[in-house]
């Protein structure tokens, strides 16, 4: 590396992380800027280039074409690492910790985002710098998502289980109660409306089909999609799940609606019991 300056022998053995992959001095050369005290990542495959920053250091202090906003700009918003995009939501950090060391943190307690839905504003809140603006900030970014994937489906002709899964995987999937979910559709196809119709368990007594098919009457429905989550995260279905299928399936022919499909939902899975034929 070289004689080392005052400025950098005051640096030397600091901890210095990096936006993308958070290495450490002995993955990262040092580079002097005028305003900053920069590293090289040389992790394999890390395409962020000068990415990397000292600890604590903030982003105002950072090369104005290595900050999130800017590289976002520059780039595309899909240029960011998962720690650079939470810190871009964030906007800033605190007094003692830097937006990037409490964007690790919420990427360390969420797995990498796995778990991301599942957290509520108190549980963001126990991440140290998060408060109730900064929890808020990332709640409104998940609903936006899920609202995104609604509007979406609602725009769409259903004709496969495929076109309403990622939606109810993203939305009820994480839910810790199980959640029963009708959907109603025109002649077309098309959304007209969804309900929820019960929030619970299922195990002993299944929804009645009056409130299925009351709704389904005040929308002029022709046909109907069941879903419900299992928040053990295994989509196969209990015997309970095509007891009540049955039921509901004898009264919908009653009825003169169709009843489509009943789809089982998890966080990343997801079984249509049309296609496991049980509602042939």
């Amino acid at each position: 590396m070289g004689r080392l300056t005052r400025f950098e022998r005051a640096h030397h053995g600091a901890t210095i992380r990096c936006v993308n992959h958070f290495t450490t001095t002995a993955m990262c050369s040092i580079i002097l800027t005028k305003n900053a005290f920069f590293v090289n990542c040389f992790v394999k495959n890390c395409a962020s280039g000068v990415v990397c920053v000292e600890e604590n250091m903030r982003i105002k202090e950072m090369n104005e074409q290595s900050r999130p906003r800017e590289k976002a700009l520059r780039f595309g918003i899909s240029a960011l690492s998962d720690t650079e995009l939470v810190a871009l939501i964030l906007q800033s950090g605190t007094r003692n910790r830097s937006v990037f060391d409490i964007a690790q943190d919420v990427l360390n307690k969420t797995e990498g985002l796995y778990r991301m839905m599942d957290m509520s504003i108190i549980d963001l809140m126990k991440i140290p710098g998060i408060h109730k603006v900064k929890a808020l900030q990332l709640q409104a970014s998940m609903e936006l998502s899920r609202r995104i994937l609604q509007a979406k489906a609602y725009q769409t002709r259903i004709q496969r289980p495929e076109d309403l899964a990622e939606w109810f995987m993203m939305t009820f999937g994480p839910r810790k109660q199980e959640h029963f979910i009708a959907v109603y559709l025109d002649t077309k196809g098309k959304i007209l409306s969804h309900r929820i119709l019960y929030i619970g368990t299922l195990n002993e007594s299944c929804v009645h089909p009056r409130d299925i098919f009351k709704e389904a009457y005040l929308e002029n429905a022709q046909s109907v999609i069941l879903v419900h989550n299992h928040p053990s995260g295994d989509v196969m279905p209990s015997q309970q799940d095509i007891v009540c299928t049955n039921q509901i399936r004898n009264v919908a022919k009653m009825m003169g609606i169709r009843l489509l499909d009943h789809i089982i939902v998890s966080r990343n899975s997801y079984y249509s019991l049309k296609q496991g034929q049980y509602l042939d």
